[in-house]
């Protein structure tokens, strides 16, 4: 991340980047402008407050990631310090940009703020157009601001730049509720979303199903192995018993591809769900099996909050009763785990080899289970 004050006149200044500046000013003075109208800008109704800063924010333009593989970051940082975008009649100010989420050399998520209006700009370092078309389908399927089931709406984007706007969708997330004690919500929002788009009619998106897990688990194992040779011990023999286990699905519909307890959005009247760019064509216990298998870890790695994370289970699966394949759903909550287990060591502590054996611990059982 740069970290330095110092405006670059000789980035500045350079054709393409004084258009690149005019057209995200342009966008976001657009996006921010509109009227509220749609109901996922609006506050949820369930008090929700959140004791610790969201990881990874970072305030200011001048700390915006530099990545070039990202043409919208320079675009933002350039009109950021040059001041140049300010929305008449929401303050004085410029808008401000928070860093919710970055993937080096891939994506950034950021908060835009202007008074009280917010929304997520994304930027990508490749084309955006299919999650763009995406947005605007669910919406033309009645997911839009008047449903109880929703996706936030796009405002705006700009192939160029490879950047979208998006409406913001305010609320605390299903991993919110299930470590604040409201495990049977978290898993009542998720049962509704799986209920409502499980029958949606559209064919967007690449395939997404148990063989494209398969070719990522080997990676998953790799990872690993070289991170402990114990991990990658029973990292091998869950891979293979997942190889054996690998179901046969029948229809595919559309699939969110992370549908991370995080991702869904408890918007009062009912879930929204957001972060779509994994988007494809597979079974829908692909995404009932991420959202389990992150709401299990929670209780798997924080006591004090299992019987809430049994609770978001018990009532996701009630929710779905007739929708989910039993053995499909095991396997592929089973394949999350073990990708999670994989995750752990980014943490700064002593406990994440510990962590990652109990995750695959569980995901050896299950992937029992799917046989």
């Amino acid at each position: 991340m740069s970290s330095s004050n110092e405006t670059q006149p000789d980035r500045l200044n350079r054709p393409d980047l004084t258009r690149s500046t005019a057209l995200i000013t342009s966008l976001l003075v657009a996006s921010l402008s509109q009227p509220i109208i749609a109901k996922g800008e609006i506050k949820s109704s369930i008090p929700y407050v959140r004791k610790k800063a969201w990881p990874g924010v970072v305030k200011a333009t001048n700390d915006l990631p530099d990545d070039p593989a990202m043409p919208a970051l320079a675009a933002i940082r350039a009109a950021g310090l040059a001041g140049a975008i300010r929305v008449p009649g929401l303050g004085d100010g410029p808008v401000e940009f928070l860093l919710r989420g970055y993937t080096p050399g891939s994506r950034a998520t950021f908060e835009a703020r202007a008074g009280a209006r917010r929304v997520a700009v994304k930027a990508y370092a490749e084309d955006p157009a299919p999650e763009a078309a995406l947005y605007e389908a669910l919406a033309a399927a009645g997911l839009g601001g008047e449903s109880d089931v929703r996706v936030p709406p796009l405002l705006a984007w700009e192939r160029d730049l490879r950047v979208l706007v998006i409406g913001w969708l305010e609320g605390p997330t299903a991993r919110d509720l299930v470590r604040s004690g409201q495990g049977r919500r978290a898993g009542e929002l998720a049962a509704r979303w799986l209920q409502r788009t499980a029958s949606l009619p559209m064919k967007l998106g690449p395939p997404l199903g148990a063989t494209d897990v398969m070719d990522r688990v080997r990676t998953w194992v790799a990872a690993l192995t070289a991170s402990d040779p114990a991990l990658g011990t029973a990292a091998e023999a869950l891979a293979e018993s997942l190889a054996r286990t690998q179901p046969k699905e029948g229809i595919s519909r559309l699939v969110h591809g992370t549908l991370y307890a995080r991702h869904i959005i408890d918007l009062g009247d009912g879930p929204g769900v957001i972060d779509w760019q994994r988007f494809g064509q597979g079974p829908v216990e692909l995404d009932a099996g991420t959202f389990l298998g992150t709401v299990s870890r929670i209780g798997l790695l924080d006591k004090t909050r299992e019987t809430e994370a049994l609770q978001a289970e018990e009532t996701f699966l009630a929710g779905t009763a007739g929708l989910l394949d039993g053995r499909s759903l095991a396997w592929h909550q089973a394949a999350v785990l073990l990708r999670l287990a994989g995750k752990q060591n980014r943490r700064d502590d002593d406990r994440w080899r510990e962590r990652a054996h109990a995750l695959l611990r569980e995901a050896a059982l299950l992937a029992e289970a799917a046989r």
